[in-house]
């Protein structure tokens, strides 16, 4: 009898992660099973919950956990077999430049055995003009893992910063600055758009543009939630991918206005994500 070789799909996700709520691994990981992928979670830190969803009760428990046992536990799972499956890595949040180093030594031991897999890049370091990780976490950033991505989703800061032109105000400025990161494909977030519209762009090939209206006050995790959603689109090769992310996580973040933090039901989450893709009824 010959045993079936076949494995689920599968998306290692190097990121932080709450133990209540729907940020980092655990938005990402709803995102990816709408596509029927499988999620390996390697949490960077380990926190209660988004220090936004409780706000009266002060800075939530735990921290960043050893970024060692990022290469640690890598190496194990090759060994096992574990990534036999793996159709891509994501990587998030990094809490310092040693998580950034042994976060870009994995994906070059994954490589090794899987070179051509894909790698998204989600290079968290700031928004609204401001920096929320030290510098040299973000500088990192730029010098270990964009150089290793084939997809990266900088917010509109976050191009500006790590392509070192500061502050963009005009798609061709957004576009250049995308240029000048050298990875094959830049999807920017929360890029201007007019008459209080708010833009998704594509920088690769091509240069593709999406609007949408724009909501005051997104929850935190949207990010997250959102480099998800391209990824699984971009491995079934989907041509509509920015449209598709752009508009379910847009219908998304109307439900979800002036709320800290992101629904907590997966189903409802992965329900959003379908709704577009597989025209379920809402």
């Amino acid at each position: 009898m010959t045993q079936s070789n076949t494995h689920t799909p599968t998306v290692l996700v190097i990121s932080s992660q709450v133990i209540d709520g729907q940020v980092g691994i655990q938005a990402i990981a709803p995102g990816l099973r709408a596509f029927g992928l499988g999620c390996i979670g390697l949490p960077t830190k380990l926190l209660a919950a988004h220090p936004a969803a409780y706000p009266q009760a002060g800075a939530p428990a735990g921290g960043a956990l050893p970024a060692a046992q990022i290469t640690e536990f890598v190496d194990w799972l090759l060994s096992a077999n574990a990534f036999d499956g793996l159709a891509g890595i994501l990587t998030g949040y990094m809490p310092s430049v040693d998580h950034v180093e042994a976060t870009a030594k994995a994906i070059d031991l994954i490589r090794a055995e899987k070179p051509d897999l894909s790698v998204l890049c989600d290079p968290i370091c700031g928004d609204d003009n401001r920096l929320y990780l030290p510098q040299e976490v973000a500088a990192a950033l730029g010098e270990h893992l964009l150089p290793r991505a084939s997809i990266a989703t900088p917010n509109l800061f976050e191009l500006g910063h790590l392509a070192g032109t500061g502050p963009l105000e005009q798609t061709q400025d957004a576009a250049r600055a995308a240029l000048q990161l050298s990875v094959p494909e830049i999807v920017v977030t929360s890029a201007p758009g007019p008459d209080g519209r708010i833009a998704t762009m594509l920088v690769s090939d091509q240069l593709l543009r999406c609007e949408t209206i724009a909501v005051p006050q997104v929850p935190h995790g949207m990010g997250d939630l959102f480099s998800a959603l391209y990824l699984g689109l971009h491995l079934r090769q989907d041509k509509m991918a920015l449209g598709i992310a752009t508009s379910t996580m847009a219908k998304l973040a109307a439900k979800s206005a002036n709320k800290n933090v992101l629904p907590s039901s997966q189903i409802e989450l992965e329900k959003a994500a379908l709704q577009e893709t597989l025209s379920l009824p809402s």
